[in-house]
């Protein structure tokens, strides 16, 4: 199935595929510690821009937040996986720029690759930032591959967050 293809019958199922900004602060966050490090540069960032904050969590079925009251032993519907995952993304969104309550957040789901998904919506976005590790578990990299796909591909400055 073509790229296009796929994300039409997504978007009609209730899946978000992508997300269209018109400015402001971008932010990846996967649920680590470092992302959530970027999520408080990214809001203090957006309170000194006087901008919006746009926080994106990339998802798949494996990195999907388990919603809580799924019985165990079962599989939760790709709906209410996004729907648990956009809830996390949310929280912790909105603890992130609790020190600044003039910032507007907006929690995003994209369901897709995190490098993709934060290089798209990146277009229309003032800045860009990213942790510079993910969940991955090659620790020991200096900089992750989300990471480095922004700073090479991102068509707007890019902030790496240690």
């Amino acid at each position: 199935m073509a790229d296009d293809a796929r994300r039409a019958s997504w978007t009609m199922a209730g899946i978000d595929t992508a997300v269209e900004l018109d400015g402001g602060v971008l932010v990846g966050d996967d649920g680590s510690a470092c992302a959530g490090q970027a999520l408080q540069y990214a809001a203090a960032e957006a309170a000194r821009r006087g901008a919006e904050l746009h926080v994106v969590r990339a998802w798949s079925i494996p990195t999907a937040v388990r919603p809580e009251n799924a019985p165990f032993g079962t599989t939760p519907s790709i709906v209410e996986m996004q729907e648990a995952t956009l809830a996390e993304t949310r929280r912790r969104a909105e603890k992130a720029a609790a020190d600044h309550p003039e910032v507007t957040v907006h929690a995003h789901t994209v369901f897709g690759r995190a490098d993709r998904a934060l290089t798209a919506a990146a277009a229309k976005a003032d800045v860009l930032v990213v942790g510079s590790k993910g969940r991955s578990k090659l620790g020991s990299l200096l900089l992750g591959s989300t990471a480095a796909t922004a700073i090479r591909e991102a068509p707007i400055p890019v902030v790496v967050v240690r």
